[in-house]
């Protein structure tokens, strides 16, 4: 609730004659409405930013004049911090319910794949936050697939090296509907190929794991192949991850009675496990096992050690269910637990603003 205040230089940026200019003028920002004395008298800015250099410790939400500005013109921003900062700015819109998930979408489909690769990277993992946590249940499948066939162009269309490998991560997951899911299948496999990538180990056991959690065609037969090309430990968490994933009552069944019971012998293979568990997809063969974690992660949390109950909530919690119902359970579990597990409440407590988030920022974009 205080406003502090800010000493800062404000960003007024202009297209003129197919050049963008930007004057910076300071300001002293204190209270909840501040003139700018220096701005009077000059021409009207197509976009206005009041964090130019990064200076001020301060969230900006930008006019709307400013986002269409931005949706248009981002990437003939030639100074990087500034459109980092832009980028920023649109994202935290996002989060805040000021701009709706599947715009955002919309501006990453189309204005990502000119960005520079410091910025890239960040941007894209903002994109799929949005796609995953932020867009409407019923609109994720289309959302997904669009998403998806952009970055397969972007892929396809990028110089070699890191850039290929971000979009590369990226194509894999993004991969939510099964038709998808089979050109991931295909790029593994060698059937279809974009010049200058290599699909490394960890991409090929994630696009392993998909196609169990997804019961597609040929998934065990992925999997067998996958860990006769990586035997390693990586390869065993690997295949341990693609079993637990398979879309089985009696597979979620028993791995639930490990977790809370003996494990898997470590704790690594125990998260990987644990990491095989929760696909949305699966959700109604998972509706049990989201009523099971509230029963169940109290005496986790008594019982275990502070790794154990750690990886128990950070990879069972069943944030992939955005409703109220989900909620509600975790603030019944905090209410109850409060005082006498007070690091099961807090991590309660962190999903839960995640969650309170992404339930908001659904209702918005829809």
């Amino acid at each position: 609730p205080t406003l502090r205040p800010h000493q800062l230089e404000v960003a007024l940026l202009r297209d003129e004659a197919g050049q963008i200019t930007v004057d910076t003028i300071p300001a002293h920002i204190d209270g909840e409405r501040t003139e700018v004395p220096e701005a009077a008298g000059r021409a009207k800015p197509d976009l206005v930013f009041p964090n130019w250099g990064d200076h001020a410790y301060a969230k900006v939400t930008l006019d709307p004049q400013s986002v269409e500005w931005v949706r248009a013109n981002i990437e003939r921003v030639e100074d990087q911090l500034l459109r980092q900062l832009l980028w920023s700015s649109i994202w935290n819109m996002v989060r805040d319910q000021q701009l709706k998930s599947t715009d955002f979408l919309g501006l990453v489909r189309e204005k990502a794949p000119l960005e520079d690769i410091a910025v890239l990277d960040g941007i894209l993992g903002q994109a799929l936050t949005a796609l995953t946590r932020f867009v409407p249940e019923e609109r994720q499948d289309e959302e997904a697939h669009r998403f998806f066939e952009a970055a397969l162009a972007a892929l396809q269309r990028a110089p070699g090296g890191d850039a290929k490998i971000i979009w590369m991560r990226t194509l894999v997951a993004s991969a939510m509907v099964p038709d998808d899911i089979a050109v991931l299948g295909r790029l593994a496999h060698g059937d279809e190929t974009v010049e200058g990538l290599a699909v490394d180990q960890d991409m090929r056991w994630s696009i392993a794991a998909k196609y169990v959690a997804y019961d597609l065609r040929g998934a065990q037969e992925r999997v067998r192949a996958e860990i006769e090309r990586d035997p390693s430990d990586r390869g065993q968490r690997a295949k341990l991850r693609c079993e637990i994933s398979m879309p089985q009552a009696a597979v979620k069944r028993a791995a639930w009675e490990r977790f809370v019971g003996e494990g898997y012998g470590t704790l690594k293979l125990t998260e990987a496990a644990m990491s095989g568990f929760n696909w949305s997809k699966q959700r109604e063969l998972l509706r049990p096992y989201a009523r099971r974690f509230f029963e169940d992660a109290a005496e986790i949390a008594r019982s275990r050690d502070p790794e154990y109950f750690s990886s128990f909530v950070t990879l069972l919690f069943p944030g992939y269910r955005v409703e109220a119902e989900t909620l509600e359970r975790s603030r019944g579990l905090i209410t109850e637990i409060d005082d006498e597990l007070p690091m099961l409440a807090r991590k309660l407590r962190e999903a839960n603003d995640e969650l309170e988030r992404a339930l908001r920022c659904r209702e918005f974009a829809a």
